[in-house]
């Protein structure tokens, strides 16, 4: 297994600056973070934020007219693309297909996109949903093959596959050579949680890329109603739910040798330190 770490939690750092600081501290690849709007992602007058206010996301746009030219800083760093993270998604497919076109110019094999958003309805036809929204996946497919690309779905709370189950049954009929899935076990403490072994045998070649990081519940207020109440919270890599000891023998024993990318949420660590104890961790892991 190799290590990678991902450009959204490098908020502080343009992308030239990210991709040699993570060279640095020993990883060897990089995600990138692609985003509609680059313009609009960082304000100088406002904290950082991996997901509102982030000086390293690269322009959509400019990915588009140039892949090799907008992931040159990676290159020159010596570091390989591990996936590109887009914030593209079946709903609007003209991006979605420009996306897998861009990463087929430069050979990236692997690409997040993303399907249809849920409903905002309390109450929908989860079925009838799911099909239209598998039938326009498959559509991405087809055009992605063309260029050589493989449409990743990440297991992410908020979406219609937060588990290994839920992603593997909407990819139904789709060849794992041709779609992939990005296996995320902290997204999938606050939604979709699966023991490891579960997991990694459902998902078998689906299994694109491991997202690395941890989170934890916290006790919360009571609700009115006199029901306890649960917080969800970011945590550090070794002091969560995940236990990534185990995650590791897991994933040997089914003779993964991808990406783990590095995607810590938790803030109570600066970037730096976090990148470089998150390393430490990982590499004494993956020799143990």
């Amino acid at each position: 297994m190799r290590l990678g770490a991902f450009t959204t939690f490098t908020p502080e750092y343009t992308f030239p600056e990210a991709c040699k600081l993570i060279k640095s501290l020993g990883y060897e690849g990089v995600q990138p973070r692609i985003v509609p709007d680059a313009s609009a992602q960082y304000d100088p007058s406002k904290p950082f934020n991996p997901w509102s206010n982030n000086k390293g996301g690269l322009a959509e746009t400019a990915f588009f007219a140039d892949p090799a030219g907008t992931l040159k800083p990676a290159k020159d760093a010596g570091l390989e693309i591990t996936s590109v993270a887009s914030y593209t998604k079946t709903g609007e497919m003209d991006r979605a297909v420009k996306m897998v076109q861009a990463c087929g110019k430069l050979g990236i094999r692997n690409v997040r996109v993303g399907s249809e958003a849920m409903p905002k309805d309390e109450v929908f036809d989860m079925p009838k949903f799911l099909d239209a929204a598998r039938g326009r996946y498959k559509e991405l497919v087809a055009e992605a093959r063309k260029a050589g690309v493989r449409p990743c779905l990440e297991l992410h709370n908020g979406t219609p596959f937060p588990s290994a189950s839920g992603v593997v049954a909407f990819l139904k009929g789709i060849d794992p050579k041709d779609v992939g899935v990005l296996y995320d076990p902290a997204n999938m403490v606050r939604e979709g949680w699966e023991n490891v072994r579960t997991a990694l045998n459902i998902l078998g070649p689906y299994l694109a890329e491991v997202h690395v990081k941890n989170a934890k519940w916290l006790r919360g207020e009571k609700a009115d109603r006199g029901c306890q109440l649960w917080d969800y919270e970011d945590a550090d890599l070794e002091d969560g739910v995940v236990n990534w000891a185990d995650v590791i023998d897991h994933l040997k024993k089914h003779g993964y040798d991808g990406w783990l990318v590095e995607e810590g949420h938790s803030a109570k660590r600066p970037t730096y330190d976090r990148l470089k104890l998150a390393k430490e961790l990982l590499s004494r892991l993956l020799a143990g």
